[in-house]
């Protein structure tokens, strides 16, 4: 039998009769049909969570259970279920209603070739979305088995693109000694090369672009990061990444150079601090589940935990305190998930954790018992002791799921609506959740489009005085968007929409180009103006963003140093390599580099050295902290990595005079809050009161 022709029904219908005159004529069309009928809720929700169906035939009402409900049974269920309905009484309205609740069609009873024809369309569509997402499998098993060859190879294999490393294989790095894959990225090959060898060696790239690689293994002198050199015969062909061209570097090394290889590292699986496993591990055991689900060969499901007012315990036991409450529910979390799950640090005090297996099926019941266990736990740092609740968002990983990036953002949708009522509760993302999600964000995406089209955002501006009279006045640069009827939203109120839209790159672009704008309409009167603008990770991926501030600098004569980009801690380490790149482009365009709430989560600043930084923006925490002797420690040691590396220091959100004789006496060397004044349309703050 051709397979081909196999279809498997979910039949809704009143009678077995029914059922059966309806396969008999998907069998009369040429289908050979395995359907089962469905008289009730009870059964439908059997039938969902066993096999899998390639439709549902539904008629309008049959006893309690309408189509409608069916509906949305089979989108809870999260399986790609086509959803026919016929129904005796035929009216737009009716139509609308069952397509809106996500029928494919609603076709009147009578009408069997209409069904019939309807039918036969949605099997082949449900046939090309099976085949597209199994080739999507495909691919990404592919490109997984290729990376997972290239990691594991005893060679060192790197790929080069315009001199710099996109790509090194651990051996590689090794056999260089560099201790991270993002160090190595910031350094040209060229530099691994001895002085009176590079220009043979550029030589040999230079005829791998023209498409002539070298026909045998050339042999050069390589010098390690600490400068000591081996000899390594290398072996250049062409090769592409991601798709983009670049030329493929395998080393073979000369003798054994025992020496050389350097001591094991740390399982890059683990988050240090609390011995779970780290974002980029738990993403890719994610992306690894959703494919498994795609092909249907697995179950699993999503937990998303955050603390309910984490601020108050790290408030009451400062940093290392609120990291010793931290450690304790990971270990709380260890303790109460089963032994196959994955649990990890997902970002600062959220915690994720991956069920799969049969296990997958039980995650609300796991994510009760966690919210019980973290609201009935009194958590002891010292000889203080703190409770805490959190909020659990959940979602399950379907056959329809995209990936990794989109489940997180559907179980932290669900984290929020549980905090949203109050905390201290588990919440399973629904279709509901992301419709309402959806509205609310239209509107504001609408607005923001409308915003850049019409100038109907407005920049605010907050004065950054020196505390030891340096010269010169700057600004912090924020945005506000305008509704309707001109009333002022703030940033934190529509940027999550606009982010999620895919905004952020243009409204960067905005108010760069508007802050510039302002600048010039100030140097007409003789005023010398800095800005600090915040920079989104969605620019900082934006290739193009650096030739474009080049040609605004240009066209508006302005010196780079007008402006100083701000990058949040966080997304300095979530970032790094992009952040590294953008900062030597700005280098070169003359601007600075400002590192914002640097030490909110922790006061380790050994990043520095990868950056080009101007500035460091001491986080508020630990100014309205001030009198607490960690708070002091930390903006000590901040402004101590200052002089250090010769970054300027500057403390936000100073609210009164009572934090500025630490301030002085640890040398930051400029302030901004509400005590010099509150962001304001203008710029007309007097520096010289502040002198």
């Amino acid at each position: 039998m051709d397979n081909d022709n196999v279809i498997r029904p979910l039949i809704l219908e009143e009678s077995a009769n029914d059922a059966e005159a309806l396969a008999s004529a998907l069998r009369n069309a040429g289908f050979a049909v395995r359907y089962k009928h469905i008289k009730n809720s009870d059964e439908l929700q059997e039938a969902l969570d066993g096999k899998t169906w390639d439709l549902l035939l539904a008629a309008q009402q049959v006893g309690d259970l309408s189509a409608i409900q069916a509906l949305a049974m089979v989108k809870k269920s999260g399986k790609d279920i086509p959803c026919i309905v016929n129904g005796s009484e035929v009216t737009d309205s009716i139509i609308m209603e069952h397509l809106q609740a996500g029928a494919a069609e609603f076709v009147s009873e009578s009408a069997q070739e209409h069904l019939l024809f309807v039918i036969n369309r949605e099997i082949n569509h449900l046939r090309e979305r099976r085949a597209h997402r199994h080739c999507k499998g495909l691919y990404n098993e592919s490109e997984k088995r290729n990376r997972v060859l290239l990691d594991s190879s005893r060679d060192p294999i790197a790929y080069i693109h315009e001199g710099m490393h996109i790509y090194a294989n651990q051996s590689y790095q090794d056999i260089f000694g560099y201790a991270d894959i993002e160090d190595l990225e910031s350094v040209p090959i060229m530099d691994l090369i001895a002085p009176d060898q590079q220009q043979n060696f550029k030589d040999v790239l230079r005829s791998l672009s023209d498409n002539e690689p070298p026909e045998e293994i050339l042999e050069f002198r390589a010098i390690r990061e600490d400068g000591k050199e081996f000899l390594a015969n290398m072996d250049f062909s062409r090769a592409s990444i991601d798709g983009e061209p670049c030329a493929q570097v395998m080393i073979h090394r000369s003798g054994d150079n025992k020496e050389l290889e350097k001591e094991i590292q740390l399982l890059k699986q683990q988050d240090l601090q609390t011995g779970l496993f780290n974002h980029q591990y738990f993403m890719e055991q994610t992306q690894e589940a959703v494919d498994r689900a795609i092909r249907g060969e697995d179950k699993c499901a999503l937990l998303y935990l955050e603390p309910d007012n984490f601020t108050n315990v790290k408030d009451t036991l400062g940093i290392a305190g609120s990291d010793m409450v931290l450690a304790d529910i990971a270990n709380l979390l260890k303790e109460l998930a089963p032994d196959n799950a994955i649990v990890a640090r997902y970002a600062g005090t959220i915690f994720t954790i991956l069920l799969c297996g049969s296990q997958g099926d039980k995650i609300e019941g796991l994510a009760e018992h966690i919210r019980k266990n973290i609201a009935d736990k009194i958590f002891d740092v010292d000889s203080k002791s703190v409770t805490t609740t959190c909020s659990i968002g959940v979602t399950r990983i379907t056959e329809t799921a995209e990936n990794a990036k989109k489940l997180l953002l559907q179980t932290e949708t669900a984290c929020r609506v549980a905090k949203e009522n109050q905390g201290n509760q588990v919440h399973v993302f629904s279709l509901e959740d992301e419709l309402a999600s959806q509205e609310a964000d239209k509107r504001i995406v609408t607005l923001i489009k409308l915003a850049l089209k019409s100038d109907r955002f407005q920049l605010h501006f907050q004065p950054i005085a020196s505390l030891h009279a340096e010269p010169g006045e700057r600004y912090e640069v924020l945005i506000r968007l305008l509704d309707q009827d001109d009333t002022i939203i703030m940033p934190g109120d529509f940027l999550g929409a606009a982010e999620h839209a895919q905004l952020m790159a243009d409204i960067d672009r905005w108010v760069i180009k508007t802050s510039a704008k302002a600048i010039l309409e100030k140097r007409k009167i003789g005023k010398e103006l800095q800005f600090f603008i915040k920079i989104s990770p969605d620019s900082l991926r934006d290739t193009s963003l650096l030739v474009w501030i080049s040609k605004l600098l240009q066209a508006a004569r302005l010196h780079g140093s007008c402006f100083v980009f701000e990058i949040s801690e966080q997304n300095v380490l979530e970032n790094l390599t992009n952040v590294k790149t953008f900062a030597n482009g700005i280098q070169q365009l003359q601007c600075n580099l400002a590192i914002d709430h640097v030490g909110k989560d922790s006061v380790d600043l050994s990043y520095l050295k990868h950056i080009k930084a101007s500035y460091l923006k001491i986080d508020g925490s630990h100014i309205s902290n001030v009198s607490s002797e960690e708070s002091q420690e930390a903006i000590k040691k901040i402004a101590e990595a200052g002089i250090k590396h010769g970054f300027m220091t500057i403390a936000e959100h100073v609210q009164d005079p009572a934090c500025l004789a630490v301030l002085w006496q640890h040398g930051v060397n400029f302030i901004q809050g509400y005590y010099l004044q509150q962001p304001e349309n203008g710029l007309d703050y007097d520096f010289t009161s502040s002198d």
